[in-house]
């Protein structure tokens, strides 16, 4: 299966020694994605990509994807102040974009 997750590190690492074999993990913040990746390196884990996206203005490329695993995105898109109503709207339609149909979505809080 092809896994999505909007990045948060301790759950990139675990589902990648429960044995996931295609795992994507985004964050819009360049210097978290570098972090990342030289701790993935360390750890030996060839089976984890990294990519700077912005969840909420996604690029074209992200499609296809399984499961989407999201560990606080939608938490912190929801409390902030600045327009969160359209923001939720448009974390829904980014979610619904980046999976297959009838693929499981999941929102861990």
């Amino acid at each position: 299966d092809t896994l999505i997750i909007l990045l948060q590190l301790p759950t990139v690492f675990s589902t990648a020694k429960f044995g996931f074999s295609n795992i994507t993990g985004i964050d819009y913040s360049p210097s978290a994605i570098q972090l990342s990746g030289n701790i993935i390196e360390k750890e030996g884990l060839s089976n984890i990509k990294l990519k700077v996206e912005d969840f909420l203005n996604l690029s074209t490329k992200l499609s296809g994807f399984h499961i989407c695993i999201d560990k606080g995105t939608f938490d912190a898109i929801s409390l902030n102040p600045d327009n969160a109503v359209e923001k939720r709207k448009q974390y829904v339609k980014s979610l619904s974009r980046v999976l297959k149909v009838k693929a499981q979505k999941n929102n861990i809080g």
